[in-house]
């Protein structure tokens, strides 16, 4: 019987891919039918590099805007930036950095009263929340805050983006980002079959295919930096736009999640990125769930991202490893995943995390 379930969901308007495109903003705000009011939210280390050509671009087409600098990207500061952009009531707000400040952008949209237009312009591929509607901020570590409408448009500049000081390292975090999809859409059929939760398979259905693309794409594309930005972003917002098209943050979210987010809260003084530690966690719930995860440690590894944590760069115990997979199941209980109700216990974890290598 066809189902009579109605499916509401707001996307980009725009998704703009490229080398120097930044041309095009003014078009693209233009397009929202009026002469606006811009506030552009950056950050100290993007502010150059992006910040200020978008502050150019829009002068030279005499588009008014301002500018805020992001210091912090925590919870505790966020409603600092929500009280200067209430301030400054503009129509149009423009995020341009990495992950972080685009959630910044994102918890303003939910924060403000009236309407405003988010733009996000990535100078990074942390992760796919450059195109997605959900918001996650560390309150002190990683924690999902809610959800906002998503960016109307998104500008990922390959010149601005090829110019990350960190470049193959956030490339690669980008991947573990992505690959981490294998387990949160096996979490989500799981849930379906288990607890009879909403699943979309058409949305499903296109991430795996895009994912399995991507797959296949991502270790010829990585021996070229140019190409690989392509199609890392690209596999970025293909994610982040299907999260709002199904109105539900199980399309990229699952236990890799939780596991990463419970590392984050055992670890929150290590510069890990979100990208690496959903590596790790992704080859540990792929083997967990019974799918093959030494072709999630053949991709990982070939992108250059963390298969074991010897591999980061910020030393973590594996004790703390075993506790943040003992507790995962706690970080969102309402979310049924591989982790079930109860967790791992201590010694299943253990074999899980060696039988896996991500401990030695």
């Amino acid at each position: 019987m066809p189902s009579t379930e109605i499916l509401e969901s707001v996307v980009p308007r725009s998704i703009i891919i490229g080398k120097s495109i930044l041309y095009k903003l003014p078009s693209v705000i233009h397009s929202l039918g009026k002469q606006p009011k811009v506030l552009i939210i950056t950050g100290t280390h993007t502010k150059s590099i992006a910040g200020e050509p978008v502050y150019s671009v829009l002068s030279s087409h005499k588009i008014e805007s301002e500018m805020i600098i992001v210091e912090n990207s925590s919870l505790e500061s966020a409603d600092i930036y929500v009280d200067q952009v209430k301030q400054y009531e503009p129509d149009i707000l423009i995020s341009v950095g990495g992950g972080g400040i685009i959630d910044i952008g994102k918890y303003c949209l939910l924060k403000n009263l009236h309407k405003i237009e988010l733009i996000s312009i990535p100078t990074a591929t942390p992760h796919d929340g450059i195109a997605s509607p959900f918001i996650f901020l560390d309150a002190p570590t990683e924690k999902f805050i809610g959800e906002c409408r998503p960016p109307v448009a998104i500008l990922a500049d390959v010149d601005i983006i090829l110019q990350h000081p960190d470049l193959l390292r956030y490339l690669a975090a980008g991947v573990g980002d992505t690959i981490g999809k294998i387990t949160a859409i096996w979490d989500w059929k799981y849930a379906w079959r288990i607890k009879s939760e909403k699943f979309s398979r058409f949305v499903g259905g296109v991430l795996e295919n895009a994912d399995t693309l991507f797959q296949n794409q991502v270790t010829e594309a990585l021996l070229d930096p140019e190409h690989a930005v392509q199609v890392v972003i690209k596999a970025l917002l293909i994610a982040g736009v299907l999260m709002g098209t199904s109105n539900d943050i199980r399309v990229g979210y699952g236990s890799e999640h939780m596991i990463s987010a419970a590392l984050h809260s055992e670890t929150p003084d290590t510069k890990i990125l979100h990208g690496e530690r959903i590596a790790l966690s992704t080859i540990l719930m792929a083997h967990l769930q019974g799918q093959n995860h030494n072709h999630v440690v053949e991709i990982l590894s070939k992108a250059g991202c963390p298969t074991n944590l010897s591999d980061l760069e910020d030393r973590i115990p594996p004790e703390a490893l075993i506790t943040a997979l003992v507790k995962a199941h706690k970080i969102n209980p309402k979310m049924y995943t591989i982790l079930g109700k109860t967790g791992l216990t201590e010694a299943a974890a253990w074999n899980l995390a060696t039988d896996t290598g991500v401990i030695d």
